[in-house]
């Protein structure tokens, strides 16, 4: 699943908030079906696209269940956390939920969420501790308990626009990167080109996977390996935000927090005005019918190919520890994020990349040319810093530095100041 923030299509809403007061509605809730199967309550937010890919995985496990019903509850819209939030507080949340990765810290450390490390361990459960790529489950574990798993993981790559970039007459990403010229000044000059088309060269989204691809590269890192101290004061931060900057105030890069209402990076990119933007595979379920051809190549490096990264967004599945049935559900998160789940949720043209080892045949089917570079990423990805994940608003409030800058309200030597303030006051903070 990719950040929640993007916008589900307008079709799903009034089904979806009816099936949400139901699904978190608690009190009368049933618990069984009219067939004596114990009934589990699933919410997760996406677009349509992806509820669609999520729904055929549900379906799948409820013809081959026998004890257990699965009810999916789509919620779309901005707000997919605070929905969360509010039904967990008021006793009504579902049985098992997406978390967002930036408050996944806040609800592991509330006790709101069940230790899944003994049904890992189960001889009999489809879904074990070693089927789970250490460097992701490490992120869901606190005090050597496990309180997630993932339900797939999404390396982002560059997204670009193959005909508009060749009607220029500019050399193709791949064309770069194949000569080993693919870098962050390579990425600058194809933006400005396209700008000075009348296109949108690139368009930035600001939240943790971009920035912090821009601000760090191998082995420059932008907190210490505990986790306790923040190097945003880093000559590497002073000259990632200076670039992400002077592209945005030349309209280079496009900031999408600017846009009008009803645009956005994908639309800008199916409408075919932007040249390029940077996103995980969840884009590929949307964009089955464009008018134009695309493709992807890795994120540009720093300055020297060795220092290649990736951000890879992976949202854990959790279960409510006050679910009634927590065997039920675990019945349920096993088969949709095992194996069999997995393939399900992504053959064709899926919106994640598996995390079950002998899966990767499936991001090879269909588009883009270049999917083998969603599986290259995993390699060389870092994943949400668990030092926000456990310091709740952390990543927001350095966030909301760089908005400020991004918008012109200031400069970016404040900007690196404060970002630095804030961490290292948060940090502090038990």
């Amino acid at each position: 699943m990719k950040k929640f923030r993007r916008l589900a299509a307008a079709a799903i809403v009034g089904t979806m908030t009816v099936s949400m007061l139901t699904a978190c509605g608690g009190g009368g809730a049933e618990t069984e079906t009219e067939d004596g199967k114990t009934i589990v309550r699933f919410s997760v937010g996406g677009s349509a696209a992806e509820l669609e890919q999520y729904e055929k995985a549900v379906d799948a496990f409820n013809e081959q269940s026998e004890t257990v019903q699965v009810e999916m509850t789509g919620l779309p819209g901005d707000n997919y956390n605070e929905k969360i939030m509010t039904s967990l507080n008021s006793k009504t949340a579902p049985d098992c939920f997406y978390s967002e990765e930036a408050t996944f810290g806040e609800l592991e450390k509330s006790g709101m969420l069940l230790d899944l490390t003994e049904y890992l361990e189960s001889e009999d459960s489809a879904l074990k501790t070693a089927d789970v790529p250490e460097s992701i489950l490490m992120n869901f574990m606190y005090e050597e308990g496990i309180y997630g798993v993932p339900v797939d993981c999404n390396p982002m790559v560059i997204y670009y626009n193959k005909d508009l970039i060749e009607s220029l007459g500019l050399q193709s990403p791949q064309e770069l990167y194949d000569a080993g010229e693919w870098d962050f000044a390579a990425l600058q000059e194809m933006a400005e080109a396209l700008r000075d088309s009348g296109n949108v060269g690139f368009v930035y989204e600001n939240y943790w996977a971009p920035l912090y691809s821009v601000l760090s590269s191998d082995p420059d890192t932008l907190y210490s390996e505990d986790m306790t101290t923040a190097y945003f004061d880093s000559e590497r931060v002073t000259e990632g935000l200076t670039w992400l900057n002077d592209n945005i105030q030349s309209d280079a890069f496009t900031y999408a927090g600017t846009l009008e209402s009803g645009e956005s990076a994908d639309t800008l990119f199916v409408s075919g005005k932007a040249g390029m933007l940077y996103a995980g595979r969840w884009f590929v379920a949307d964009f089955t019918d464009l008018s134009f051809t695309y493709d992807v190549v890795p994120f540009p490096y720093y300055q020297t190919p060795d220092e290649v990264l990736s951000a890879m967004p992976s949202s854990p599945m959790v279960i409510n520890k006050n679910s009634e049935n927590p065997e039920a559900v675990w019945e349920f998160i096993s088969f949709y994020c095992g194996e069999e789940g997995q393939r399900i949720r992504m053959e064709g043209q899926g919106n994640a990349v598996p995390t079950i080892a002998g899966l990767e045949d499936i991001v090879l089917t269909g588009e883009p040319e270049h999917a083998q570079y969603f599986l290259d990423a995993v390699d060389i990805s870092f994943t949400y810093p668990s030092a926000e994940a456990t310091h709740p608003g952390l990543t927001d409030a350095l966030n909301e530095e760089v908005e400020k800058m991004l918008v012109g309200e200031q400069d970016v030597a404040t900007t690196q100041a404060n970002m630095q303030t804030v961490a290292t006051e948060m940090l502090a903070e038990e």
